[in-house]
């Protein structure tokens, strides 16, 4: 009977033993497993993670070749309207510094006299003659009545009184010398041309210091002319 009884429990010893090691057995194995599923996991999700970067590469290169193609086309028209808008600017900055501005003459009548005598000028016109010859109808007259508004023929008469101190012949030959050094007035309207009416002269004092002639300066030019280069 005893005998019987320790082979029980040596049955039931080994068999506790036998279901201790293929749980751990089994523990291992599930975690093994688990452990595999898990590394599968992390490789396809970063599997998926540069798939995705690299189709995002692809997509940004072929935006930046298709933009560059782009660029490549529109680039020389874009430089060329640059171009001709840098150029039309400095043509219209030349146009308002040479033709319509009236400074220059100012200046020029107030700072040359002749050496040899006194004058003094007593009106001066600027015109611009803006009826010239062009297109009077149709669709053309508009613009071409605008630029002769801007760049039409400009003239310029004066008159005034000069006090002779000289001989009329000095007196006419300082006064073209005088239109000689007017630059921005013979830019502008052309070189000057002094008459002087000897016939109208006045004596206030009846004697040849007090001779008073009149005299007319006037120049013209038709600023739409071929300049030489």
């Amino acid at each position: 009977m005893f005998e019987l009884n320790l082979i029980k429990d040596k049955a039931k010893a080994r068999q506790r033993r036998r279901i201790i090691f293929l749980s751990i057995v089994g523990i291992l194995f599930l975690s093994g497993l688990l452990s595999i599923f898990v590394f599968f996991a992390l490789f396809w999700r970063e599997t998926i993670t540069l798939k995705n970067a690299q189709d995002e590469v692809a997509r940004v290169d072929k935006s930046l070749k298709e933009l560059k193609d782009n660029l490549d086309k529109r680039e020389p028209a874009a430089r060329k309207r640059r171009n001709s808008l840098i150029e039309a600017y400095q043509e219209d900055v030349l146009v308002r510094q040479d033709h319509p501005y009236f400074n220059p003459i100012l200046e020029d009548l107030a700072k040359h006299h002749p050496t040899s005598a006194k004058f003094w000028y007593n009106s001066v016109v600027i015109t611009t003659d803006t009826q010239s010859s062009g297109p009077s109808r149709g669709a053309s007259a508009e613009p071409h009545a605008q630029a002769n508004e801007l760049m039409g023929t400009r003239g310029l008469e004066a008159n005034g009184y000069i006090q002779i101190t000289a001989s009329d012949i000095v007196t006419e030959s300082d006064l073209a010398g005088v239109a000689k050094q007017m630059k921005g007035l013979v830019k502008l309207v052309g070189e000057p041309k002094f008459t002087i009416d000897i016939s109208a002269e006045i004596r206030p004092g009846g004697s040849e210091d007090t001779r008073y002639v009149p005299f007319t300066m006037s120049a013209a030019q038709t600023l739409f002319r071929s300049e030489a280069p």
